[in-house]
């Protein structure tokens, strides 16, 4: 009668070839989409609304404007997204016109993204919509002419905040010199006189 008992896996695989375990190739391990994102890429984000309560923040094409490494995750400043067309904020906004432009970007329809309207997050806020296939909020990037405009958008946004930050240093070093000056004004001097009160002799 023959043993129908499971054979040890060393004794089962006795007579197979041994591989000996391989260490995946790196470059087909996919990246963590939270350390690659970059300046220029669209993400599908949940960009919170103002002045509307109680309604859920709806998800929109929303534009990377900085990335500032951290000691986890980095943290990302995104640009709020619309297709709604308008004249405000055009100093501050990045047009998204062509249908070129958009298929690069990910975009169905033209988009403006705005500078003004921007918010800083980090790359585990759960604002970010991951697609279930591409493992990544990230829908498409800027490229041409929307990369350079995207450029100059920074490049006002920074320098308007260094002359804010100067201006609030200044701010400090005017208050800091006024409270010394106040500190070191010389105190007034004063003379303590005892006045003795004199007694009116009583007549006899």
């Amino acid at each position: 009668m023959l043993d129908a008992s499971p054979l040890p896996p060393s004794a089962a695989n006795a007579d197979l070839p041994f591989l000996p375990p391989v260490s995946p190739d790196p470059a087909l391990v996919p990246a963590d989409w939270r350390q690659t994102l970059a300046v220029g890429d669209i993400v599908s984000f949940r960009f919170p609304v103002e002045d509307v309560e109680n309604v859920p923040p709806k998800k929109r094409p929303c534009l990377v404007l900085e990335v500032e490494p951290t000691d986890s995750v980095p943290r990302i400043t995104l640009a709020y997204g619309t297709t709604v067309v308008s004249g405000r904020n055009r100093g501050y906004e990045v047009r998204i016109a062509s249908s070129v432009a958009c298929a690069a970007a990910g975009l169905h329809r033209p988009t403006r993204f705005i500078g003004l309207r921007r918010l800083a997050v980090s790359a585990d806020h759960p604002g970010f919509i991951v697609s279930r296939e591409a493992g990544t909020p990230k829908i498409g990037r800027l490229a041409g002419t929307g990369f350079e405009r995207l450029q100059a958008v920074r490049a006002r946004i920074h320098a308007e905040a260094d002359i804010a930050a100067d201006q609030r240093a200044e701010r400090r070093r005017e208050v800091a010199e006024e409270r010394a000056r106040r500190s070191e004004a010389p105190k007034r001097s004063f003379v303590v006189e005892t006045i003795r009160s004199r007694r009116v002799a009583s007549e006899r």
